[in-house]
């Protein structure tokens, strides 16, 4: 007679209804914050870029989407980050959710090569997948010029504020 045994071992998290509640607040406040800081748009961009980081590090999975999406819903909602050229944010939201999603899966994803690494590689692909859609959608004539310094430059520049802010935060909280 021959005996079978088996061993499972099953880990229960009870973490889902802190990591809902943390996905709802989240989310409200990376709608709100181009209501709650429309200007100047450097400020308004580093404090959604140190969101992404801060959801790179701490968030599961799919419970980022939300605040990849949101920020540039809500600046296309509020109507006032950039005045009257607002309009041609629609044409460049889908590549905005691209360039957020490259910044938070490069956090994760190249995390290993050391946090300040991966920021700066992640800002990089940010930043050029933003930029290199607006500057064909400002060579087929359907962005004005105005928009090629804020979906570049100024790209990097927050991507590179709110990977600041979130490193000498962990600085401090980990003292």
């Amino acid at each position: 007679m021959e005996v079978f045994a088996t061993l499972e071992r099953r880990e229960y998290s009870f973490d889902a209804h802190r990591d809902f509640i943390q996905l709802i607040a989240f989310s409200f406040l990376a709608f709100m914050i181009p209501f709650l800081f429309p200007q100047p748009q450097i400020l308004t961009g580093v404090i959604v870029n140190a969101f992404l980081v801060f959801a790179a590090l701490c968030m599961k999975g799919k419970n980022v989407l939300p605040l990849i999406m949101l920020p540039s819903l809500g600046a296309l909602a509020n109507g006032l980050l950039f005045g009257p050229f607002t309009i041609f944010l629609v044409y460049l939201i889908p590549f905005i959710w691209i360039g957020n999603f490259l910044l938070v899966y490069g956090i994760k994803h190249f995390m290993g090569s050391g946090y300040w690494s991966a920021g700066v590689i992640s800002s990089v692909l940010k930043a050029g997948a933003i930029f290199l859609p607006a500057y064909g959608l400002y060579l087929a004539g359907v962005i004005p010029e105005v928009l090629l310094i804020p979906m570049g430059a100024l790209q990097i520049g927050t991507a590179l504020g709110g990977i600041a802010i979130i490193g000498v935060g962990k600085k401090i909280i980990g003292r």
